[in-house]
């Protein structure tokens, strides 16, 4: 067995036997256990990049029996990626959590739970692995939600439904797929039905309610009602793994069985309905969030509409994904788009919560003046807040040009102009949250709270992630090039 492979079942495996243990360690011993779980991450993550780096898909298959019998782990390019981008986030907010005096002492244990969840979404290659990764995620999630106190409690709840009826639609939709194909495999069920022709309408049918379910989890307007409450109750070092995580283990799954399940031939046409209707919602999405972003008053809720209307720029490109010469380039600028905004939106979530911590309030008014007294953590917000407008050297530039390159490609004009207003309204609600924190007032009362270790580490985390949205924008030839090992074309 290879360094790679190896690293294919332990980066699973790591936060799983982590959390198990972490519930039996004290408070003390679960922060170290954390950082240390974190930096084991990010080396087996690493060793996989290598390989894939090398151009080859890593592989294998536990117990030596092979799909569709054994349980199949598979890390081809657009695995590694979303690995990466979750293996730093969680590493810094981590980090966060461990220098906070404010985190649960559960939180340890859900965290590394659902760190696991997500690894697995990320590496299973067969459909029902899949399912239970997404429900260990979804689950841990929602505990997660609730340890904001008795606040969060009716968000908690209300994600726990959605979560469930998303997760249910998903079952669903696998059970027809695995009913027509004889397997959970996804690259075998690809190979068979690439071959039946009358497995069509069924896999269609299979298709649709797997994309309904998943776009529950991913708060596509008009699903999106959970989301703010459940993002902007959370506790600091929840929020940030909520919008920059959680929700992109369902486009993951979203984008493996678009792109996977399906014929590269042109089988995709037959979804040309539900991807018209998706590229609406996400027109729908753009715009109502940014305007709601724009009109709130508090830091987190803000954050959290901007969520939504960042999730719409994800599904703006679903139709180019239809046309032949748009749909790689659609494909890529998506998947940009999405570890762009994992990494800003964990920074911008970090940094509103950090500042609830220390002054009491994420009311954007009784922060004024912030900024002089905690300027790591303002400056990385608005590093944050650059990748999330989309601006040069970012990932969300990267993202947004490649989806507007394609639509030219495809002559799909309305996607332009979308896109423009969009990066308008979003550099509104930047200016929105950010002004008031540039301002020079004398401190708020509530900073004498705040310990001079307290104020250092975290405000550097918070930094920290500012600074990647920055550097990865450098990788966008990088993404492009990962993405094509083990590719459906």
């Amino acid at each position: 067995m290879t360094a790679a492979e190896l690293s294919l079942g332990a980066v699973v495996l790591a936060p799983l036997l982590a959390a198990a243990l972490a519930a039996a360690l004290p408070h003390t011993a679960r922060r170290a256990l954390g950082v240390g779980i974190a930096a084991l991450v990010l080396l087996l993550t690493g060793l996989l990049a290598v390989q894939t780096v090398a151009g080859e898909v890593t592989e294998l298959a536990l117990g030596g029996y092979p799909a569709p019998l054994g349980i199949h782990l598979r890390a081809d390019g657009l695995s590694v990626l979303f690995l990466g981008m979750t293996a730093l986030v969680g590493a810094v907010v981590t980090v966060f959590a461990a220098a906070s005096r404010h985190t649960h002492q559960a939180f340890w244990t859900l965290w590394l739970g659902c760190w696991a969840g997500l690894n697995a979404v990320f590496v299973s290659g067969d459909l029902f692995n899949t399912y239970v990764g997404l429900e260990l995620v979804g689950l841990t999630a929602v505990a997660l939600v609730a340890l904001g106190g008795r606040g969060s409690w009716a968000p908690a709840l209300r994600y726990l439904f959605i979560a469930v009826l998303g997760s249910l639609l998903l079952l669903v939709g696998v059970g027809l797929i695995v009913s027509v194909t004889g397997t959970l495999d996804v690259v075998q069920a690809a190979e068979v039905l690439a071959g039946r022709p009358d497995a069509a309408p069924a896999a269609l049918l299979a298709l649709t309610l797997i994309t309904v379910g998943l776009c529950m989890k991913l708060a596509l307007l008009p699903m999106h009602a959970w989301l703010v409450p459940a993002h902007a109750s959370a506790p600091s070092a929840v929020s940030p793994l909520l919008s920059g995580l959680v929700i992109k283990a369902a486009l993951f799954v979203l984008l493996r069985c678009w792109l996977w399940l399906t014929d590269s031939s042109g089988a995709l046409s037959a979804l040309a309905p539900l991807a018209w209707g998706l590229g609406a919602f996400g027109a729908a999405a753009v715009l109502i969030g940014s305007v709601m972003a724009l009109r709130q008053s508090a830091l987190k809720p803000l954050a959290a509409y901007s969520t939504v209307a960042q999730v719409g720029y994800w599904f703006v490109a679903f139709p180019l994904l239809l046309e032949e010469d748009a749909a790689e380039g659609a494909f890529i600028g998506i998947v940009a788009l999405a570890l762009g905004h994992g990494i800003a939106k964990a920074g911008l979530f970090l940094g509103a919560g950090y500042l609830k911590e220390a002054y009491g309030t994420d009311e954007i008014e009784q922060l004024r003046g912030a900024g002089r007294q905690h300027p790591y953590a303002v400056m990385g917000m608005s590093l944050g807040l650059v990748g999330l407008i989309g601006l040069p050297i970012s990932l969300g530039f990267t993202g947004k040009w490649n989806i507007a390159t394609a639509a030219v490609a495809a002559e799909h004009w309305w996607i332009l102009v979308l896109l423009a207003a969009g990066t308008l309204l979003s550099a509104g609600y930047a200016v929105r949250a950010l002004a008031p924190l540039l301002l020079q007032e004398s401190p708020t009362p509530g900073e004498a709270r705040i310990s001079r270790n307290y104020r250092s580490v975290p405000g550097l985390c918070v930094i920290g992630l500012g600074a990647l949205t920055l550097v990865t924008g450098f990788g966008g030839v990088l993404i492009a090039e990962a993405l094509e090992v083990g590719a459906p074309w």
